[in-house]
């Protein structure tokens, strides 16, 4: 394992120095649904992307898997719920997320065959929410105020750091899960692998952290948080946590998803409000804003959540008539910042 970290260290450095002067985007819309809105939360390595969409704010939001052929595709709300997320989507096309029952959120899987299944929850609870799944099938995500894994029909309480919460955000394909515990200093993030939960720290002077995913090398990217703001931060076996660069100015930047070619995706706020960026090393990070070619005029990115081996990068922003990603564009309400839709970024040949 420390011999892939160092390997996946060195291949960070070198995408940083490559790519941070030649890659572009190509950007596709990829829509929502009525009433007009979308949020996007993960993509698989086909370019199937999967999220939420309806209202920007409040019920009757459904949950949505897209792929080229056929677009965006309502998936509703099963067992008649009016509200339902899909948050992971595997290269089988299987689909987790969580949907609203009568005694609380539910986690569920959907595949094509079947439809929707309940996952179910710990024993005495009545809550859970499924946020990701493996090539294998195995599902991390919360019942009550426990992590949790699914696997093989059965669900395992992660346990917590000594405090009574934990969260289960991201698997890999070996079963390694991220997320994030309480413990006696605060929540913080950990890596859970052989039944051992491990405490990540925080960044120096911060309170706070939680990872938000893990790649198959087992390095883990997320966010730390403390009195001077909210900070990005890459894991690894050998150095530990790391601070990842932010736009200027910034005191809220967050890592959400990071593939296993060293690229890193999330959002970072600036003067002008919240930007999408992509990190191709620790010190090298970019507003994909600047680097996605023809970006249509009212459309800002606000946001990228999801990236693939191919490097196709699911982001999300604000669609409307009179912004654009040279002025200041608010998030705070949808009346007022407008309609967010999901792209598909697909990264261009070089010249």
């Amino acid at each position: 394992m420390r011999r892939n970290t160092l390997l996946y260290i060195m291949l960070l450095s070198a995408l940083g120095t490559v790519n941070a002067m030649a890659q572009t985007y190509v950007a596709v819309d990829l829509g929502a649904l009525p009433p007009g809105s979308a949020r996007v939360h993960h993509l698989n390595s086909l370019g199937q992307v999967v999220g939420a969409a309806g209202h920007a704010h409040g019920a009757n939001t459904r949950a949505f898997f897209w792929q080229a052929a056929g677009g965006m595709r309502d998936l509703s709300t099963p067992f008649s719920g009016d509200y339902s997320v899909a948050f992971s989507i595997n290269d089988s096309g299987q689909i987790v997320g969580a949907y609203n029952a009568e005694r609380g959120m539910r986690a569920f899987l959907w595949a094509r065959e079947k439809g929707f299944t309940d996952l179910g929850t710990l024993p005495n609870e009545t809550s859970s929410v499924a946020y990701d799944i493996n090539a294998i099938g195995q599902i991390a995500g919360v019942s009550g105020t426990h992590a949790v894994l699914w696997s093989h029909d059965h669900i395992q309480d992660l346990g917590t750091l000594g405090g009574q919460n934990s969260e289960a955000h991201s698997i890999n394909n070996t079963g390694w899960i991220a997320g994030v515990a309480d413990t006696i200093h605060g929540r913080h993030a950990f890596l859970w692998s052989d039944n051992i939960m491990k405490d990540l720290g925080t960044l120096p002077g911060d309170s706070g952290s939680h990872a938000n995913c893990v790649n198959d090398q087992g390095v883990v990217a997320g966010t730390s948080e403390g009195s001077g703001g909210t900070r990005p931060f890459l894991w690894t076996t050998d150095k530990g946590m790391q601070p990842l660069a932010v736009l200027a100015g910034a005191d809220y930047s967050e890592a959400f998803a990071l593939n296993n070619h060293g690229l890193i995706v999330g959002q970072s706020n600036t003067a002008l409000g919240m930007r999408a960026v992509v990190w191709t090393s620790s010190t090298q990070i970019t507003d994909l804003n600047e680097v996605v070619t023809g970006l249509p005029l009212g459309v800002v990115l606000t946001g990228a959540f999801a990236i693939n081996d191919k490097g196709q990068i699911a982001a999300y922003g604000l669609v409307h008539p009179g912004v654009s990603k040279h002025q200041q564009v608010q998030m705070d309400n949808h009346a007022h910042a407008g309609s967010t839709h999901a792209f598909l970024l697909t990264p261009q040949a070089s010249r």
